[in-house]
């Protein structure tokens, strides 16, 4: 996931949430806040993970927001 997002140098992810969701827990939703090096939030992601019940397909999509919440990345595999 990481390779498809624009982080400036020196930036990190850090993990603030996780949730399931769907009748048997099928997609997993993880939202990281994006840290520059200063220590400052500069953007915000969210990484959906799903595996379809029937076929078990699964596909990813991640969207990736800077502070004032413009779209930076939206992207599914």
């Amino acid at each position: 996931m990481r390779d498809k997002l624009k982080l400036n140098e020196g930036d990190t992810l850090i993990q603030e949430s996780h949730r399931s969701k769907g009748p048997l827990a099928e997609t997993d939703i993880y939202t990281y806040s994006i840290v520059n090096a200063q220590g400052e939030k500069v953007g915000s992601v969210e990484h959906v993970d799903h595996t379809s019940i029937k076929g078990f397909n699964r596909s990813q999509s991640v969207e990736q927001r800077d502070v004032s919440g413009s779209l930076v990345v939206d992207v599914r595999w």
